[in-house]
């Protein structure tokens, strides 16, 4: 077990790195950098070579990403273009991605588990085609789209939900919930079309194992068959599923908080996009690669604790 848990922090350390020379990369050969944003139009040839030169952009590009690195992993992550801390300005903003990531996955669990749960209890050879049809629904639905409906219906026609904005926790929990509900049952809606699924198809290979017939023959009821017999076997696959859904979350949370106006941090780097901050949105990757990574780590050694399948597997290897 300890060779595995260093195996998957050096896979963990491997991820970072490869994300971080993309990133750079990325950003170094893009179009333009932030004197176009900062300077004026009619800024002089010399002028704009004076800021490159004191930013650091002008410098060998091997010399500038081992700047990158290092300023990263010692937390020394200079400042914006506008002069603000960049990570003051990420804690400050990181707790609006958590809380909707969070919430969408608690959504998207609660939603699939209930369809997942009373569709295989009513054990009908149609019963597949039921969560076919609402995963593909809204899977193929745009993430903005649903968002515009949502905001028609709770928002302009029921007025249950306010449209816009954030509301911190600390300043009344029932506000801060509505103000995070809509934006993550958006995103919810798109991690149950993938959650639905492959729980489904779980769930299901466990209830067709001999042991959950020997279960059903001594006289145990359905409900808790489905719940108890079948739910721990599937426990890998689960872990599994949250951890793609928190990865899609702070990938979907760029559209999400600029359609809601949320001060998170996929709306941090739009606005550093446009600003052509290359630190800025750098750093904010870098971040959100970091916390995916660990996530995935987490769930890959919760997965080996639930299944002992895996561990034996990987000790006989």
């Amino acid at each position: 077990m300890a060779g595995r848990i260093t195996r998957r922090i050096l896979s963990f350390l491997m991820t970072l790195f490869i994300v971080s020379l993309f990133v750079f990369a990325s950003v170094s050969l893009s179009l333009g950098d932030s004197s176009s944003f900062v300077l004026s139009d009619e800024a002089s040839t010399l002028v704009i070579e004076r800021y490159r030169e004191a930013k650091g952009l002008n410098d060998n590009i091997f010399l500038r990403y081992l700047r990158f690195i290092i300023s990263f992993f010692k937390l020394d992550w200079g400042k914006t273009i506008g002069g603000e801390e960049i990570g003051k300005v990420i804690v400050n903003r990181l707790p609006v991605t958590l809380s909707l990531s969070f919430y969408s996955i608690l959504f998207s669990t609660i939603f699939s588990s209930l369809i997942v749960f009373f569709t295989l209890r009513r054990r009908r050879q149609n019963e597949g085609k039921v969560i076919s049809v609402l995963s593909s629904v809204f899977l193929i639905l745009p993430t903005f789209l649903t968002s515009l409906i949502l905001v028609l219906i709770f928002s302009l026609w029921l007025k249950l939900f306010p449209i816009s904005g954030y509301i911190r926790i600390k300043d009344g929990f029932i506000s801060h919930f509505r103000s995070l509900f809509l934006p993550s049952l958006t995103l919810s809606l798109l991690h149950s079309s993938i959650m639905m699924r492959i729980m489904y198809v779980a769930l299901k290979e466990s209830l067709n194992m001999p042991y959950t017939n020997t279960a059903l023959s001594k006289g145990m009821k359905e409900n808790r068959l489905v719940i108890s017999s079948s739910l721990k076997p599937s426990l890998p696959v689960f872990f599994t599923l949250v951890s793609d859904s928190i990865a899609s979350a702070f990938g979907g949370s760029c559209v999400i908080e600029n359609v809601f106006a949320l001060p998170g941090i996929g709306s941090l780097m739009v606005k550093g996009a446009l600003e052509r901050d290359a630190s800025l949105v750098s750093i904010c990757v870098m971040v959100v690669a970091f916390l995916v990574s660990f996530v995935f780590l987490v769930s890959d050694l919760l997965s080996d604790l639930a299944d002992p399948r895996r561990r034996r597997a990987y000790e006989k290897n």
